[in-house]
């Protein structure tokens, strides 16, 4: 009996310090929708770089957040939305030093490819609602920050109570980009660096960035820092990073 007890506890100790040991040579990232690219070729670069394994969990900002709010276990979050990032803040689950603005990003009009029409801004401004049938594809604005930046957009040029029934709410921004991909919306909202990276839709308008609160994309880490937590802070502020932000469309000069 006594051996059997001593194994036990032998074997938790042995498990324990192999958890600790596998911790200590990963990380947990959660990123939303938006920066899905960005995340894979951070996550890439820095595990070569470093030996570090990144894992990635990708949704929409509101998803994350309520997620890390309920006790998901992360080691750095990627908002695309401040106000979310203010709600985890709030709830004391980052370190509030660590809170970075990123890069920034746009909001454009697109329709599915084969629709060669481009707008200009008189016709953003007075005729926007007869340049297609149908729904508006969005991110749900209720969670999803490109829904919520598209609302602010449409109630920028008055077209809410005109769009009122006209909404197809997607659960993240690039849901939002496959509904116009598969023709399933003539026309939908989305960020730029999203249609961007679409052979599947052509732009036809990019609104202006008075059209709504500036798009920045915050990171935080959690509170409890581990040596590879830190390695990859570190790793965030280095040149490849930034080239990495760059190629996939989004803009850092205000940051740096």
């Amino acid at each position: 009996m006594k051996k059997t007890v001593i194994v036990i506890i032998l074997s938790m100790f042995v498990f324990s310090c192999s958890n600790k040991k596998n911790r200590k040579n990963e990380i947990t990232l959660f990123a939303a929708s938006s920066v899905t690219n960005v995340a894979q070729e951070i996550s890439r670069s820095f595990e070569k770089e470093t030996g570090i394994k990144v894992k990635l969990n990708v949704a929409s900002s509101g998803i994350l957040a309520r997620q890390i709010e309920s006790g998901a276990d992360f080691d750095y979050y990627i908002s695309a939305n401040k106000k979310w990032m203010d709600y985890i803040d709030s709830l004391q689950l980052v370190k509030k030093t660590t809170i970075k603005n990123l890069a920034t990003n746009r909001l454009v009009a697109i329709v599915p490819v084969g629709n060669n029409k481009k707008l200009n801004s008189e016709e953003v401004e007075n005729n926007f609602l007869n340049q297609f049938s149908g729904r508006l594809s969005i991110g749900d604005p209720k969670h999803v920050p490109a829904g919520k930046y598209a609302m602010q957009v449409i109630k920028f040029y008055g077209w809410e109570r005109d769009l009122a029934d006209r909404y197809l709410p997607a659960k993240n921004v690039r849901d939002a980009l496959l509904m116009v991909e598969m023709g399933e919306a003539e026309m939908g909202i989305v960020y730029e660096t999203d249609a961007m990276k679409s052979e599947k839709v052509n732009i036809v308008y990019r609104f202006p960035n008075t059209a709504c609160e500036a798009i920045a994309y915050v990171g935080a880490a959690k509170k409890e820092r581990s040596e590879s937590l830190n390695s990859f802070l570190l790793y965030l502020q280095s040149e490849e990073v930034k080239r990495i932000w760059r190629i996939n469309g989004f803009n850092l000069d205000e940051y740096e």
